[in-house]
This record gives C-alpha cells, sequence and structure tokens, in this order.
C-alpha cells in the first residue's frame, strides 16, 4: 500500500458471523464474481494448455510493495502454460518497499506485447507516471486480453487513463483517489469489470490471482493451487478493514499513517 499520498442467532453470533465473512469473504466474492463468467469447460481448459504459452507480464517499480506481487506470482506461475515476465520502468534490479530487490527485470519498453498486464501497488507510484511508461502501459493494455491490478496499482492504470467508467479495486484507504481519473471504486477484495480485473490490497492479491487463475485455466485448476498452498486465511485479529478494527488500533493508525488516514477520511482537515 501507499503511504504516500477496504432469528435463530443471537446478536452476538451474529455480529461474529458478519465480522468473519468479511475476513474470509475474499474467495467466497471471488466464487460469486466467477459465477457470472463463462465456465471453463475441461476441453477449453485442455486447449488453452495446448496452445502459446499465456504471456503474463508484472511492471515492477521501485519501491513496489512486494506482497502485492509475490502473493499473485505465487498463484499465476504455478499455471500450466504460461509465461511470467517481469518488467519494470528502467529494467535489472528493482527494490521493494520492505528493502527486498527484485533482479533480471526487462525494460518495459522492450516488452512488444502480453497476454496480461499487472500493476502493483507500491509505496511510491513516481516512476509508473512519467510520460514514457503510462505510454507503455497504454500500449500493452490495448493489446492484452486482460488489464489488471492490485491495491493501489489501479491507480497508476487510472492515470494512464485506462479505467475511465470501469469499477475498480484498490487499497482501503486509496480506494477514493480512483474517482480522479474516471474509476468508479469498488469495495470488493475482487472485482472483474470485463476484461479488466482488479484486487484490494495487499492480501487481497492471493484472492485476485485465484479469480484470475479460474478465468484462466477453470475452477478446479484455480483450486488445486489453493490447495497447494494451504490458502485458508484465519487471522489472528479482525483488523484488516476499518469496519472491523478496534477504536484503538483505529487511533493508532492515524497516529502512524496520517497521511493515509486523512486521504481515507478517518480524520478531518
Amino acid at each position: 500500500m501507499a503511504e504516500d499520498i477496504e432469528p435463530s442467532l443471537n446478536a452476538s453470533a451474529s455480529s461474529e458471523l458478519s465480522r468473519r465473512a468479511l475476513i474470509l469473504g475474499g474467495l467466497a466474492g471471488a466464487t460469486g464474481l466467477l459465477g457470472g463468467l463463462p465456465p471453463l469447460a475441461n476441453g477449453a481448459a485442455k486447449a488453452a494448455d495446448a496452445g502459446s504459452p499465456t504471456h503474463i507480464l508484472f511492471v515492477l517499480y521501485e519501491k513496489f510493495t512486494l506482497q502485492d506481487f509475490a502473493g499473485a506470482n505465487e498463484v499465476l506461475a504455478r499455471l500450466s502454460n504460461v509465461r511470467v515476465t517481469i518488467a519494470s520502468p528502467q529494467g535489472g534490479t528493482i527494490v521493494s518497499d520492505t528493502h527486498v530487490p527484485i533482479g533480471g527485470s526487462q525494460k518495459l519498453a522492450d516488452i512488444q506485447s502480453c497476454d496480461l498486464i499487472c500493476v502493483p501497488g507500491g509505496t511510491d507510484r513516481s516512476a509508473m507516471l512519467t510520460s514514457e511508461v503510462q505510454q507503455d502501459l497504454r500500449r500493452l493494455s490495448d493489446g492484452a486480453q486482460y488489464v489488471t491490478s492490485i491495491c493501489n496499482g489501479s491507480l497508476i492504470l487510472g492515470a494512464a487513463g485506462l479505467l475511465k467508467g470501469r469499477r475498480s479495486a484498490c487499497h482501503w484507504a486509496q480506494r477514493n483517489l480512483l474517482t480522479q481519473f474516471g474509476a468508479i471504486p469498488d469495495p470488493a477484495r475482487v472485482v472483474v469489470d470485463g476484461r479488466y480485473m482488479s484486487g484490494g490490497g495487499v492480501t487481497a492479491g492471493i484472492d485476485f490471482a485465484l479469480t484470475v487463475a479460474a478465468v484462466l485455466r477453470g475452477p478446479v485448476q484455480a483450486q488445486v493451487i489453493q490447495l497447494l498452498m494451504e490458502y485458508v486465511p484465519d487471522p489472528p485479529f479482525h483488523s484488516g478493514r476499518p469496519e472491523t478494527a478496534p477504536p484503538e488500533v483505529l487511533e493508532a493508525f492515524k497516529t502512524q499513517y496520517a497521511a493515509l488516514a486523512k486521504i481515507a477520511g478517518l480524520v478531518k482537515g
């Protein structure tokens, strides 16, 4: 996420169910989204496996958020018959906002095409907002089958003019910034709007990637990868969104991340 500047039960039980539904609802929501998509029959999945590899392009940049990329890559790179490429504005090594280097990225301008482009979020998006990079994002998105983002990576796509009139997810604290690009903020952890797919903040990247995997290779293969990853979210705390965070956590967040809190409307002024 970015610092620069989502009758038989008594009331207590009902509240607990609602809280857990919000925490665990990412995959349930993703499953619901897939209900509106044409299912991939076994024959179609086999045909996809038999053809040319699906080219998945992750576009990284200095101070990208590692989990945004790593969670999605963990899922998508395990699909059959895919080719994953990492590109960056300058090529070479890029360093995440938690100081983890990723080496060997290709220069974005040298990428001719891709089937799916994915832009993760980060704490410094400036390198992605130059006219050259924005032009490359538009060029690659125009030729891609799917245009996707994770966390505030949607703000980068929005700045490139790619989300006008489209519903999009974003990190909860910056979701309202999507409107300045003509996009429609959606609080869901995973949003599918035609060929545009997006995930909410950081950990939502895994739910996003499983949704993408189901689109590309069918829900069975997506769940096989989920099983391999032992992805069964059961967090020790229920403070992942303002709606469920205890008051003392919200107050601490406002102090430690004042700029984000202001953008999110948690504080006035």
